[in-house]
């Protein structure tokens, strides 16, 4: 009884297994998943990649940012599904070549001599070719001409005569198996950069030391300029970069747009520059009295940084600047719509007498429009100073050398299929009166015509 168990438990395994073998080699699972990666890469074209919830929730409302963020579509290409699909093709590729490769190598790597005339009498390229002399002569003849057009030739002596079998260009059978096999490892390579790689995008301020997580290390931007054409165009922009690695700087160097700058396998490239969105180097307040409408004083606020005002019991602090002022009335939270100064404010911290009367924000475009309770001073954001940034797009790709054999593997695997054929020829001499008969045919996987026509110089060679 536990035999007849056993033996039902390996059957029902046996089963289970080729079932899935026979899902993951389908065609229609490759059909599926080409169909999801697209739909997936044209998400992540319609949908800007990479920008802060407050943005999403912007554009596209509560609701459908929430779905954006939940399947990943603010980063399609790092997602855990686009990774997922990406492996299943992989996998899907390497099960339907492990089907056709048992094939592929028989007709590679097969020398088959044991075989009658009634075999080429059978195939398509065929020629019987009377020859005056003897079996041996005939031999000696076709293996010399079947060498001189390179093949590689196998005799055997038989009863019926002698048989022989001659083939070239047997790799190039192995041009499709290799093209599918590059085409697996790109994809190996895809699912490496996908699942530890990364792609993201970082203001650079000089002087000021960025830590870069995935490489341990920092970068300062010690400086950044643009060069401008005659008529004052935009040539070109630079920034030179310096790493600092354990406390040294270990490199420096000068990118600009198509030469980055590469250290331990992080690559930063040249990609925008810009005026800060989020903080300001000054800010123009200018205090007039309420009651009077009289300017008190015109004053200068560095970012962050109390500052008593002389003639009044004022204390400035101007912490927070917006280049382009967003409320979330749900989350209560303030953000900056976009890099653009289409709307600037700061929030301004102020003291009077030592007392704290309010965070304000306040309006470069919109001066008034929320007056401080409490505190007998209007406050008039006049002007700011809003520093220059270097924008870097920093990306880590650990799979791109796989993508580089692949690639190199698939020109090679593409060449070996166009242009080299592997063409097998059956001959077979048995002798007649005095004299010899030759029976030649063969296959091509490719090129049939011009096959026939080598065929047809052989046969003119030997008649």
């Amino acid at each position: 009884m536990n035999t007849v168990a056993h033996r039902l438990e390996d059957s029902r395994k046996k089963g289970l297994s080729a079932r899935a073998y026979s899902f993951l080699s389908s065609i229609k699972l490759a059909v599926v998943v080409f169909f999801l990666l697209a739909a997936g890469s044209i998400l992540g074209t319609v949908i800007e990649q990479g920008l802060s919830p407050q943005e999403y929730r912007f554009q596209y409302g509560e609701r459908w940012a929430y779905w954006i963020q939940f399947l990943r579509l603010n980063n399609v290409y790092h997602s855990w599904w686009f990774t997922f699909l990406l492996l299943l093709l992989a996998i899907n590729l390497m099960a339907c070549l492990s089907k056709r490769l048992p094939y592929i190598w028989r007709a590679y790597s097969t020398v088959d001599c044991d075989f009658t005339y009634h075999l080429i009498e059978n195939l398509r390229n065929k020629r019987i070719i009377p020859y005056k002399g003897d079996t041996g002569e005939a031999s000696q003849k076709v293996i010399s001409l079947l060498k001189k057009n390179r093949y590689h030739v196998w005799t055997e002596n038989q009863d019926d005569g002698i048989s022989v079998f001659a083939t070239k260009g047997r790799i190039g059978r192995l041009g499709s198996t290799i093209s599918h096999i590059s085409i697996f490892i790109i994809l190996i390579g895809a699912v490496v950069s996908s699942a530890l790689g990364f792609r993201t995008f970082y203001p650079f301020f000089e002087k000021q030391p960025v830590f870069i997580p995935q490489g341990n290390f920092y970068v300062v931007l010690d400086k950044f300029w643009i060069d401008y054409y005659s008529n004052g165009s935009i040539k070109d922009y630079f920034s030179t970069l310096s790493v600092i690695d354990k406390g040294k700087k270990v490199l420096t160097k000068t990118i600009q747009v198509n030469d980055p700058l590469q250290y331990k396998g992080v690559w930063f490239y040249q990609s925008s520059y810009g005026r800060a969105w989020d903080r300001v180097d000054k800010a123009f307040i200018r205090i007039v009295d309420k009651k009077t409408g009289q300017v008190v004083a015109d004053e200068t606020l560095d970012f962050r940084k109390p500052k008593d005002i002389k003639g009044t019991d004022l204390k400035l602090t101007v912490l927070n600047f917006v280049s382009h002022f967003a409320y979330d009335p749900e989350t209560k939270e303030i953000y900056t719509k976009s890099t653009d100064h289409e709307n600037p404010a700061i929030q301004l911290e102020i003291r009077e007498g030592g007392k704290l009367l309010a965070r304000q924000w306040i309006f470069y475009k919109f001066p008034n429009m929320f007056p401080v309770k409490g505190s007998k001073y209007n406050f008039i954001l006049t002007g700011y100073v809003a520093p220059q940034y270097s924008g870097l797009q920093i990306a880590k790709d650990p799979g791109v050398n796989l993508v580089w054999i692949g690639s190199i593997l698939l020109m090679l695997g593409l060449f070996i299929s166009f242009f080299i054929f592997h063409r097998r020829l059956w001959i077979k001499i048995v002798p007649s009166e005095k004299s010899s008969i030759i029976y030649m045919g063969g296959l091509t996987n490719k090129d049939t015509h011009g096959f026939e026509k080598e065929i047809g110089k052989i046969v003119e060679s030997i008649s």
